[in-house]
């Protein structure tokens, strides 16, 4: 999937982006959440902080991850797309030090390498946002991905740790996930 990613042209990354955007920033709208973490792209993901400029009237508030060192991760406002500094893995995240309680964020945009259509998620394997994601129960979990990640024909092996999605977001659309309880 690393790959598939990489070799992505930009005219792709950019519309698809696009589009995942104004589905997530329909969805916050619809259900008038007011906290939401969202993350800064890299080689070739989902460019969801495109989600930030059509909040034009600053109806939500945005946050983003900030990982201070390897097994330590929070969630900081994003007040400026110029305000910026890079975290412990080279991430951009707000110089600010507005942390939020993650139990107060309502909806997680999540990106992953894969998902499946129960919700499960490879991500990069170091577990930051499952640690966080443990912590959020009454949150909404949303996996971001190209429809390509979207694996509809199999089940990615998951772990006791694993925190899985609520839906996944494509460039084709929302799906809900499939609860086999």
């Amino acid at each position: 999937m690393i790959n598939k990613r990489y070799k992505l042209d930009d005219f792709f990354v950019k519309s698809a982006s696009l589009k995942i955007s104004e589905t997530a920033f329909d969805y916050i709208t619809a259900n008038s959440f007011k906290n939401i973490a969202i993350y800064m792209s890299l080689n070739n993901e989902v460019k969801i902080e495109y989600i930030v400029e059509l909040n034009k009237d600053k109806k939500f508030d945005f946050f983003l991850p900030v990982c201070k060192k390897e097994d330590d991760i929070c969630f900081n406002q994003l007040e400026d797309m110029n305000s910026m500094k890079k975290d412990y893995f080279g991430i951009s995240c707000p110089k600010n030090d507005n942390y939020i309680d993650e139990k107060d964020i309502e909806v997680f945009f999540v990106p992953g390498l894969a998902f499946d259509l129960l919700g499960n998620r490879v991500g990069y394997g170091k577990g930051c946002f499952d640690r966080i994601l443990k912590k959020s129960v009454k949150s909404y979990f949303i996996g971001v991905c190209y429809d390509f990640q979207l694996i509809l024909d199999d089940i990615l092996e998951s772990y006791e740790n694993d925190i899985g999605m609520d839906f996944i977001l494509t460039e084709k659309g929302m799906r809900e996930v499939i609860n086999l309880q």
